[in-house]
């Protein structure tokens, strides 16, 4: 060849000739090392994940059908089965609605089979057909132990149940949710139980993808070892302790994986642990079909680096058809101009090697525009947020400089015609943690860019802990289509979050605005809008239009309302104060009152209702302020919540009211006895028997109120006025001792002296003396 006749050139090719084999089999063989752990762990993480998607899967339709069976048991023909004594007609046509609801119920869900139904204390089972007394089948073994079962529900391992009696019986294989009736009564109190029968293959391709397909072999095991569903259902309910797999699963922790020899096959073992059922997933992997992708990145490196190696060999042969100078002249040049930039004029630059300096360059570059990328990458969310923050708070002093920087970070929006959708989650209480309510915010928002994308343009961004704000823009000028348009987003919205999400929200249409510098106005109608939601309920769409006027005439006329509910605490009618709250939220739902004004006729009816409670005695500590009000009044999402508050309120009022005038009632009666004994403490036949017959109480409720008003009993009470009375006798005169005893009301003057040496700890004679010495003594001071 022409181009090796230099010796130098030669030596040089063949030297860069053996560097690259060299250098292409070190890198195909660290790609390959690299490719195929990250495939094995990547494979490992990804079985994991499968299995615990599934696992969440499985979790969400068991406690969907949990909460199911919760609801069967408020069912009113279910509670009649358990609690009524019914006649043979009454029974007849409850089991007649029972079939009907059963049936329903079960038509109405591809997993659930059947509905079965006992009553302990009748002992009647309903399942699907007319009651039987007393007769429990084989397929009803679940009756017995859950009687005396130590909780409130339990899932049964799985087992057959029996679908006909002839000659070649034919069995279903299903896995049982038992919970007690009622739904937190123990052992020994629990009236009865429901079975729900949940279909073991169509809980078996909750394991599978939709075409019913797996990865190897996947069971599905209870705490207790049994097969609870598997693709073989000759294992289906069966103990796997003896296989040495499933034991060391069992055996294992929570979540894990690991080698072992399936049917004579290597294979891997992955695991999960439903932390809701305890069942363990298990999934079984032939390590064939697991190292398929594998084998296909080794061969695909070997083609690549037999090419890269034709390829590179070939360069380098071309390569030395020039001179190494003008290569050197060129990157000298490149540096000189490098140099020269601002951005690298203070590195460190090796004058001696070009191709150092151009190396060292070429990373710099490399490095800034990476970093680059990076800031703009982080940065891009924060921008867009504040962009549009800026729209909706009406914040911006410049808006054209906020249309220049809007397609750079991704917005896109028409000039002129906007309309803005403020969206609430609702029940914001029940989502887990405010993390979880931000990650719901943020898909609320993606999915609804997409939503107006794909016809229009638009953004939305998170408003906050469980808002959206969403922008509309429109591009033509039909105002008519645009509010349509507008009202078709947002269903489409609210029915994608409920299917998907298994969250309701509501939403609030604010009018459509003509500027961008008005998109704030909309925004805050669409937010006033949102408010609507205490009145119309949530799940709701609700528009601007949706917002009456509102007068202080109507806000008269429906306060008063409130002084028949004060004419009833005053009475303590309760029963008509409940009715009478009842008709007046169902008025101010009708009337479309604003929330504002609803919390506002809230407020005045109870502080109107407190005034008259305090007027009555009950003190003003024991009534709620105004402004721990005005605070629950704000946590409430529903009328319905709202009323509930304000009847609980009125109805502790009437209760405290209740009591005090009882106390008042019975303190002025024990007051009045109290007196007839200070008059009439000497009459020998005063005792309670002689109270009860005078004042028409009975003996027990005169000995309590006594000790609820004295702290003591009558005899001590009784005994201490007679002492009392005795030792002024004492003190002042000199009568004798049986005639003092008399007069007081004891005829045995031995009792008397008895009594009185217990109380005050001298005898008659002994205190007489020492009341003299002292009146003695008071007088030689006197003197």
């Amino acid at each position: 060849m022409g181009i090796l006749r230099n010796q130098s050139t030669k030596k040089t090719v063949i030297v860069l000739l053996l560097l690259l084999f060299l250098v292409v089999s070190m890198i195909s063989f660290l790609s390959y090392r690299v490719a195929t752990n990250r495939l094995k762990y990547e494979s490992t993480s990804t079985h994991m994940a499968l299995l615990s998607q599934i696992d969440n899967k499985m979790e969400l339709v068991l406690q969907e059908i949990n909460k199911e069976s919760i609801d069967i048991l408020g069912n009113e023909d279910v509670k009649r089965f358990f609690d009524d004594n019914l006649n043979d007609q009454e029974s007849l046509d409850n089991t007649y609605r029972l079939n009907n609801y059963f049936a329903r119920f079960v038509n109405a869900g591809e997993y659930v089979y059947s509905v079965d139904l006992y009553s302990y204390v009748r002992k009647r089972l309903f399942s699907g057909s007319p009651l039987n007394d007393g007769h429990i089948t084989e397929d009803d073994d679940w009756i017995r132990p859950f009687e005396k079962f130590d909780g409130y529900s339990s899932w049964l391992p799985t087992r057959k149940l029996l679908l006909n009696e002839s000659n070649f019986p034919i069995y279903r294989n299903v896995v049982t949710l038992v919970r007690s009736y009622p739904l937190i009564h123990s052992p020994g109190y629990r009236r009865g139980a429901v079975a729900i029968n949940i279909k073991e293959d169509a809980l078996y391709r909750l394991l599978t993808d939709a075409n019913n397909r797996s990865l190897g072999s996947l069971y599905l095991l209870d705490p207790n070892g049994h097969v609870v569903s598997s693709a073989d259902k000759k294992l289906v309910g069966q103990d796997m302790h003896q296989s040495d797999i499933m034991a060391k699963v069992l055996q294992g922790e929570r979540e894990g994986h690991f080698q072992a020899t399936f049917e004579h096959v290597p294979s891997s073992v992955f695991y999960v642990t439903s932390a809701y059922t305890g069942w363990k997933i298990v999934n079984i992997v032939p390590d064939v079909q697991l190292d398929q992708p594998l084998i296909t990145v080794r061969n695909a490196l070997m083609v690549i680096a037999v090419i890269l190696f034709a390829v590179a060999g070939l360069m380098t042969v071309l390569v030395g058809r020039w001179t190494f100078k003008p290569l050197n002249r060129l990157i000298a040049n490149l540096s000189k101009k490098m140099k020269a930039h601002p951005l690298y004029a203070l590195s460190d630059w090796d004058t001696g090697n070009e191709f150092t300096n151009f190396e060292n360059m070429v990373q710099h570059i490399l490095s800034d525009s990476e970093r680059l990328q990076m800031q703009i990458k982080v940065s891009k969310p924060i921008m867009k947020w504040r962009l549009l923050m800026e729209l909706l708070t009406d914040y911006h002093a410049n808006n054209r400089s906020v249309s220049q920087y809007m397609e750079m970070v991704g917005v896109q929006l028409y000039r002129n015609r906007f309309i803005v959708m403020s969206v609430e989650f609702d029940r914001k209480s029940e989502i887990a943690s405010s993390r979880d309510l931000h990650l719901y915010a943020y898909a609320l928002c993606n999915v609804a860019e997409e939503l107006i994308n794909a016809e229009s343009k638009g953004a939305a961004i998170e408003w906050e802990d469980g808002q959206c704000a969403i922008i509309l823009s429109f591009e033509d000028d039909d105002s008519g289509e645009h509010s349509l348009y507008a009202m078709a987003v947002a269903d489409m919205l609210k029915n994608y979050i409920q299917g998907h999400f298994k969250k309701t929200v509501t939403i609030g249409i604010g009018p459509e605005v003509y500027r961008m510098e008005d998109i704030h106005l909309s925004h805050k109608q669409s937010m006033e809008a949102l408010k609507y939601k205490l009145v119309m309920g949530p799940n709701a769409i609700i528009t601007a239009d949706d917002i009456p006027d509102y007068s202080a005439e109507e806000f008269h006329r429906l306060f008063a309302f409130t002084d028949n509910m004060i004419d009833s605490i005053k009475v303590l009618d309760e029963e008509k104060l409940r009715q009478q709250v009842r008709e007046w939220f169902d008025s101010l739902a009708s009337s479309n009152v604003r929330p504002d004004i609803i919390k506002q006729l809230v407020v005045q009816l109870l502080m109107k209702a407190a005034v008259v409670a305090s007027d009555i005695g009950v003190p003003r500590e024991d009534l709620a302020p105004a402004q721990k009000v005005n605070e629950t009044l704000e946590q409430y999402e529903s009328l319905e919540q709202i009323a509930d508050f304000v009847t609980g309120i009125l109805a502790d009022f009437i209760d405290r009211i209740r009591t005090r005038r009882h106390n008042r009632e019975k303190n002025e009666a024990i007051e009045k006895i109290l007196r007839y004994i200070q008059k009439n403490y000497m009459s020998h036949e005063m005792s309670l028997s002689y109270l009860s017959s005078q004042f028409h109480i009975s003996v027990s409720h005169l000995s309590k109120m006594f000790k609820d008003y004295t702290g003591g009993n009558f005899i001590d009470y009784l005994m201490e006025i007679r002492i009392g009375k005795a030792k002024e006798m004492l003190a002042r005169g000199n009568g004798k001792i049986r005639d003092i005893a008399e007069s007081v009301g004891y005829n045995n003057v031995n009792s008397f002296t008895r009594i009185f040496k217990k109380i005050t700890g001298l005898t008659p004679s002994e205190y007489r003396e020492r009341e003299w010495d002292k009146e003695e003594e008071r007088e030689d001071r006197a003197l």
